[in-house]
């Protein structure tokens, strides 16, 4: 607001003391600007986070985040000088981001891949590691299927939110009308590996670490990982921590922290400590 000199002085002094007490209360242009993460999670000692509940990644134990990325973050937050404990949500994926937005919570701790269209929306940390994608398969794999091309005429299935909705729709386009695809999307990747074990899918599209680690609990699930499949691209299946944009404090000391863990081997020992190995298939293109 402008004030001139033709405004009568009482109406003066009662605007500049109610624009004094909006300044004093918050209530300023710039007051809906979030707080720099790195100096809240300072401040409070608390940094709340989410996930999708993908083990051996981040999941929820006992009320507690764990996994290999809870423990980078925890090592990393100690090197940044802001120790902080770790309030964890899960959620399906495709809530992660839209929670970012709303500040339900100040970090995404999952196996996310940095893409352009969510790099207009949120902010990423350096890469952490590499997740390319498998195809999973009923046990035996009897339909002989081996590639993308193949689940044509099937049904295969993926989680929502993920880059994997978009290959599988783009393979089906590609298919015959003869043959179509069935594709199936799933609010989380248990509800992927029920059906796959249930043989209500023939194939599906998922993290390769979730399922390597879901067989390694349980053996007997009613699925295998098809062991000559070629992700489609290695490089693109870097994953980061996402965060709210304005927090280049916050991303540039966690980046600094984890580049150290990776050169002096923290890193490739929390993979180990997962059962995630060889190490250097997730830290390496």
């Amino acid at each position: 607001m402008r004030l001139t000199d033709s405004t009568p002085r009482i109406r003066r002094a009662f605007i500049v003391m109610m624009l004094a007490g909006a300044a004093l209360m918050g209530l300023t242009p710039c007051s809906g600007a979030r707080a720099q993460l790195l100096d809240a999670v300072k401040r409070s000692k608390m940094i709340a986070v989410g996930t999708s509940n993908d083990a051996p990644l981040a999941y929820i134990e006992k009320d507690q985040a764990v996994g290999f990325l809870p423990d980078v973050l925890r090592e990393a937050l100690k090197r940044m000088g802001a120790d902080a404990a770790l309030q964890v949500t899960a959620m399906p994926f495709a809530s992660l981001i839209p929670s970012i937005q709303s500040d339900r919570i100040q970090l995404i701790v999952d196996a996310m891949y940095v893409r352009p269209a969510r790099a207009e929306i949120i902010d990423f940390t350096m890469g952490i590691f590499f997740n390319p994608e498998s195809l999973d398969v009923a046990t035996g794999n009897a339909k002989n299927l081996h590639q993308l091309a193949d689940l044509c005429g099937h049904s295969a299935g993926t989680y929502q939110g993920t880059v994997y909705v978009e290959m599988l729709k783009k393979q089906a386009a590609s298919c015959p009308a003869e043959k179509p695809l069935d594709l199936h999307q799933y609010p989380t990747i248990q509800n992927v590996f029920a059906d796959m074990n249930a043989g209500r899918l023939d194939a599906a599209i998922v993290d390769a670490s979730l399922s390597a680690y879901a067989l390694k609990q349980n053996p007997n699930l009613g699925f295998e990982i098809v062991g000559n499949y070629k992700p489609e691209d290695k490089a693109e299946t870097i994953c980061a921590f996402g965060v709210a944009k304005g927090n280049e404090d916050f991303v540039k000391a966690f980046n600094a922290s984890y580049a150290q863990m990776k050169a002096d081997g923290t890193a490739a020992k929390l993979l180990e400590k997962w059962g995630l190995t060889p190490t250097s298939f997730f830290l390496n293109p």
